[in-house]
Parts: structure tokens; sequence; C-alpha cells
């Protein structure tokens, strides 16, 4: 499935799917929008050969957030369905998601970079929480970000409305890379090329699996991991690949099955 629109664009390259923000200069989070990004983060799901969903944006803010005027109460049910609908679809993804920011991510923007398992940023991008200044709460803010970075921080930047650059959301742990805006695609590259040397399968497996243990006890996680490791994991027929292949010094030549 590839697609292209005024507004967004996802193209498959190989066995990773990209999809980028096309609406510069600030890639305003519309309902409109928000679908779309729904239907090509579904299909990427549905899509067994993908090892990863890379996300980028034009212009000169990655995202500045939702459209306000569709925050007024007579708007707000089908908003939310189209906010609800996007990061409904983020959740259900079982493969990385690496996201490159350059600029502002802010209000929904922001919420929409939480949901990245690898998060690139140039020294110039910032993120932030501003819609407490206008009466609004986020609600994937104060639903997930307390996950990301602590209660207090999360607290901090929910209520109190600030930018935060960079350099700051790294030290938070947020932000995996800061480099130069030139480097970014290149850097964003270089992790994809780490994950497409995985079994799609094994891939998807390994990031259900973080999903589904993260709140768990040690032993609890541990237990159901081990589970999962015997009972599905050892039935593949990339795992007797993996293993031949490092005896035979080869690069393995993954079935997906």
């Amino acid at each position: 499935m590839n697609t292209k629109t005024e507004l967004t664009s996802y193209e498959l390259r190989g066995d990773v799917g990209y999809l980028r923000l096309t609406a510069p200069p600030l890639n305003i989070l519309t309902g409109e929008m928000m679908h779309e990004i729904s239907a090509a983060v579904g299909a990427a799901a549905e899509n067994p050969e993908l090892k990863a969903l890379a996300l980028s944006a034009e212009g000169k803010a990655f995202s500045a957030g939702a459209d306000v005027g569709e925050h007024r109460p007579e708007h707000a049910p089908e908003m939310i369905a189209a906010f609800s609908e996007m990061f409904r679809a983020f959740g259900a993804l079982e493969i990385p998601v690496v996201m490159a920011v350059d600029g502002a991510a802010l209000g929904a923007g922001f919420e929409l970079v939480m949901m990245a398992d690898v998060l690139i940023a140039t020294d110039r991008a910032k993120f932030g929480q501003p819609e407490i200044r206008l009466g609004f709460f986020a609600p994937v803010g104060v639903a997930w970000l307390s996950r990301l970075v602590g209660r207090s921080r999360a607290l901090e930047i929910t209520c109190g409305g600030r930018s935060y650059s960079a350099s700051e959301a790294a030290d938070w742990g947020l932000v995996s890379r800061v480099v130069d805006r030139d480097r970014l695609e290149e850097t964003m590259e270089g992790v994809l090329d780490d994950f497409r040397k995985a079994s799609p399968l094994v891939l998807r497996m390994n990031v259900r699996m973080l999903k589904e243990l993260e709140g768990m006890s040690f032993e609890e996680a541990r237990q159901k991991a081990e589970t999962v490791f015997l009972e599905e994991l050892m039935q593949t027929e990339d795992v007797r690949e993996g293993i031949a292949s490092f005896f035979e010094k080869r690069r393995p030549q993954w079935k997906n099955r």
C-alpha cells in the first residue's frame, strides 16, 4: 500500500514502511490527518513482512499539535474519535516505530512522538504540552508520559506547558539520539538497518513481549517470557535458520515462519 495526499504519504521500501507528515509548515493534526495516519499504521500492522515503521515530517515543525478549532465542545467527540483511532493503531503495532523529529513536536504532536520506540531528534527540536495554557489537558500525556519520564517530570511537563529542548528530552531518556539536522535521515536509516537484520516473525514476537510484560513483576514477566520462548519461539523455522546460519558462518535467510 503506497499512498500520498496533501497531508501524509506512506510507502514501502523493502521491509520498512515510511510514513511522512506532508502538511508543512506546521503539520497540524486535524481529524483528517489522524485518520490517514491510522490507515497507514493499520496497513503496516497487517503486513507480516515489515520490520519497522519510520515516521518523519516535512516543514519547520514535526507537528505543532492538533487543530485548536476542532477542540470546541461541539466538535470534540469527533476529534477525540480520530485521536483515539490513531493511538489505538500505534498501541496495537508489533514492529518498532522509529521517528525522526526536526523542529517542534508540541501538544498532540508531542503525544504522537510518545509512540516512538526509537526517537531521533535534531538539536533544533523541541517538545512540550502547551495545551494546559488553553484550558485543555493532553489525554496521552496524562495516560502515558509518566511511564516514559517518571511521574514528577510528567506532571511538570503537562501542568507547566513550557517547551523543552532535544537535549533535555535526551536526558529524560525520551530521545534516543540528538544529531545535526543534516545527519537525521542517515541516523534513522542506521537504526532501521539494524532492525532489517532480524527475522520479522521474531522481531514482532520481541516487540509484543515488551508491550505485554510492561508493568508485571519481574518474576511474572520472566515466567511469561520463558513460556513464549519455549512454546512459540522454539516452534518457528526461523530460530532453526538462525542457529544454522551461525554455525555455517553465513547470513540467515529468514522464512518468516
